[in-house]
């Protein structure tokens, strides 16, 4: 009697662990088909092809971005889209997709010069039921970014512009050549020889009155140093020194003529 209870028991505590566990499997098994309904792929992606309102586009023109976004999948959709221009986000729109379409995603843009990159995210995706959103992930899409398309912009020539690269043009060279000029005059007065004092000379010429140089006299006077220092005011002042030349040859070309 004794043993027939406790067995009874036992089959009955037997009975209720494998309950419990087939509930709990159960369980299991509906989250993780509710997750999976969430994350599978849906048959939604937005297209690679970014594409512009211009073909041809200048410097500060104001132009239209363009992406496609199509959802072939039984439910409709909502998002964010995010356009970016050199990885540099520039605006974010919100869009809405019915099930079986094909929608424009569309942003406006002031262009800049240069050669740039253009690239639009799906940054946010929900699945419209009634008037419930469901937020889903943004990967559960066929592509969830577009290719990286390029855009050329041009440069817009006007007056101002051309003056200004030609002053910095001007400016450069005449930097360069001041420099160049500057290390020669050093250069040039580094030839320069010592040049006795007056009385230094009078007291060499006391010992020996033949005391002379070619270049230096009594009084101190060098003609060599002197025309090292004018070469080098003149390499100083080349601008004066170019023009000088310049109104010099003129001069002797309508002389002759």
């Amino acid at each position: 009697m004794y043993n027939e209870i406790m067995s009874s028991k036992l089959n009955s505590r037997l009975v209720f662990i494998v309950f419990i566990i087939f509930g709990f499997f159960g369980f299991f098994n509906f989250a993780s088909a509710q997750t999976s309904s969430i994350t599978d792929s849906l048959n939604a992606e937005i297209l690679s092809t970014v594409w512009y309102s211009t073909t041809t586009v200048s410097e500060n023109d104001s132009i239209s971005i363009y992406a496609g976004f199509q959802n072939h999948s039984d439910n409709n959709l909502s998002g964010t889209a995010g356009f970016y221009v050199d990885n540099s986000e520039i605006n974010k729109i919100k869009f809405s997709s019915n099930s079986k379409s094909l929608i424009k995603l569309e942003t406006p843009y002031i262009a800049t010069a240069g050669n740039h990159t253009i690239q639009v995210k799906i940054l946010e995706l929900n699945k419209v039921q009634g008037d419930t959103l469901v937020p889903i992930p943004v990967n559960s899409l066929l592509a969830f970014e577009s290719g990286r398309n390029n855009l050329s912009v041009k440069y817009q020539i006007t007056k101002d512009l051309v003056i200004k690269e030609v002053n910095n043009v001007a400016n450069t060279i005449v930097n360069n050549i001041d420099n160049s000029t500057e290390k020669l005059a050093n250069y040039v007065e580094s030839l320069k020889k010592p040049v006795p004092s007056k009385t230094q000379v009078l007291g060499a010429s006391t010992h020996n009155p033949q005391t002379t140089t070619n270049n230096t006299t009594n009084s101190g006077f060098s003609f060599l140093n002197t025309s090292l220092d004018a070469l080098a005011f003149l390499l100083r002042h080349w601008i004066w020194t170019f023009v000088s030349l310049v109104f010099i040859i003129l001069f002797f070309i309508f002389k002759k003529g």
